[in-house]
């Protein structure tokens, strides 16, 4: 491999790394990966109380990961003009595509419950 050749693969994997990081913090925020999660386990068109009683949290929280799964492309919101207004949120088709990594987390984790038990 010729030094060109290495000095472009070390910029593209850390430019992988710079975008794995920046996922995995936005992951790590509380509630983020269980509302991933639960619209991951329903395809259908979620509005914000339900998203929020199935992950059993505060509505600024909620509230805050949906903003921030957004303006990340993970989520669409779609508001309509009624009263009161009526907002459903659906996962775009870059956060479907994370849905085996999640399914496969989740997985591991219950996995290693049952073994500490």
């Amino acid at each position: 491999m010729s030094q060109a050749q290495s000095q472009r693969m070390e910029a593209m994997c850390e430019s992988a790394r710079t975008h794995v990081d920046h996922l995995l913090v936005m992951l790590s925020k509380s509630k983020m990966l269980n509302i991933l999660y639960v619209m991951n386990c329903d395809p259908a068109p979620m509005r914000f109380s339900e998203i929020k009683k199935r992950v059993d949290s505060s509505s600024t929280t909620i509230a805050r990961r949906l903003a921030e799964l957004e303006a990340s492309g993970l989520v669409n919101r779609k508001a309509y003009a009624t009263v009161p207004a009526t907002v459903e949120y659906t996962l775009t088709k870059d956060a479907i595509a994370l849905r085996p990594s999640l399914d496969s987390l989740f997985e591991w984790v219950l996995n290693r419950a049952d073994e500490t038990v």
